[in-house]
Order: C-alpha cells, then sequence, then structure tokens
C-alpha cells in the first residue's frame, strides 16, 4: 500500500469517526431503535422530545446521547426491531 493510499484510508477513517452515528444513517445501519421499548417512547414524533429526556445532564434513568447537536434523531432511531 503506497502513501497516497494510506492518507486516503486515515482520512475516511476520522470522518467517519468524526461524524457520530450521522455515517450509519447514510450507510443505511440505523441506531438503536426507540421501538425497543414502546411503552417509554409512544408518542414521541419529533427530535425536540428526543433531545428532552435524552440530553446530557438531564435528570432521569434515560441514557444521555453522544450527540445533542445533531438532528435527525428519529431519521436514526425509530427502525422496527427485528
Amino acid at each position: 500500500m503506497n502513501r497516497t493510499h494510506r492518507l486516503i484510508l486515515i482520512l475516511l477513517v476520522a470522518a467517519m469517526l468524526l461524524s457520530s452515528c450521522a455515517y450509519r444513517h447514510y450507510l443505511g445501519m440505523a441506531g438503536p431503535s426507540i421501538n425497543t421499548f414502546p411503552e417509554v417512547h409512544q408518542g414521541v414524533t419529533e427530535d425536540a422530545e428526543c433531545l428532552d429526556c435524552h440530553a446530557p445532564g438531564q435528570s432521569g434513568e434515560a441514557p444521555p446521547t453522544s450527540h445533542p447537536g445533531f438532528k435527525g434523531c428519529l431519521r436514526c432511531h425509530n427502525s422496527p426491531v427485528k
């Protein structure tokens, strides 16, 4: 592998790591589905509702999101449970 190929590979890996779960959405891989816990997420239809419970620093049982500034929660976390 020559130097150019190594640099391209490093840049691609860095871009994927820095983009949080956004790259998974665009590659067709969804994050953990809210449908795993339907009784807790019943009626959740907007990203703001997700962040009300999952924002870092919130008290409660909801795990905090690692990407609170990212928009599109439900696009990535609303897949059917298989």
